[in-house]
């Protein structure tokens, strides 16, 4: 009778079967899509638009179009594009990672302030840079730039906002 018992306790519930012949968690937009739904619209919104903004950048990096409206398009200094070059790699770095978060749902909160912050590094060292090597009269330039870092930076304090209220 014993012996019956101790067959029953090693026996693995049907859960646990279940759990190891399903299929191993991949990468999927699918689960993308499923984890935006979990979240609050404003928060679904927001990653499409900041996915959006990326979508065309892209576009305007690789096509040439944005190359007149860098630093190094206005200041005409070598260094100015390498630097936009590593903080390109940087950002794409950053969006790769907070996709991967996202299709997980695991650290996705961690991912976004970390990107805020890497955003906000941006935003000051950028606007530090277009200070000292532009043109005394290109102040509208200057605010271009900080408007549109600014708007990401924003776009990302919504999110971390938004996921935390999902977490509590």
């Amino acid at each position: 009778m014993s012996e019956q018992k101790l067959h029953d306790e090693l026996r693995p519930s049907d859960e646990e079967i279940n759990a190891l012949l399903a299929e191993p968690y991949t990468f999927s937009f699918q689960s993308v899509r499923a984890s935006l739904n979990k979240r609050s619209t404003l928060f679904k919104y927001t990653w499409i638009t900041l996915m959006a903004i990326t979508t065309l950048y892209l576009m305007g990096w690789f096509t040439g179009l944005i190359r007149p409206f860098m630093a190094a398009g206005a200041s005409g200094l070598e260094a100015d594009y390498q630097l936009h070059q590593i903080r390109f790699l940087l950002a794409f770095i950053m969006l790769a990672l907070g996709t991967v978060a996202l299709n997980y749902d695991y650290w996705m909160r961690e991912t976004l302030i970390v990107s805020a912050w890497v955003q906000f590094y941006f935003l000051v060292t950028g606007i530090a840079r277009y200070a000292r090597t532009m043109p005394d009269d290109s102040y509208q330039l200057l605010a271009a730039y900080a408007g549109n870092l600014v708007f990401i930076l924003f776009l990302l304090l919504i999110l971390i906002v938004e996921e935390h209220r999902l977490k509590q």
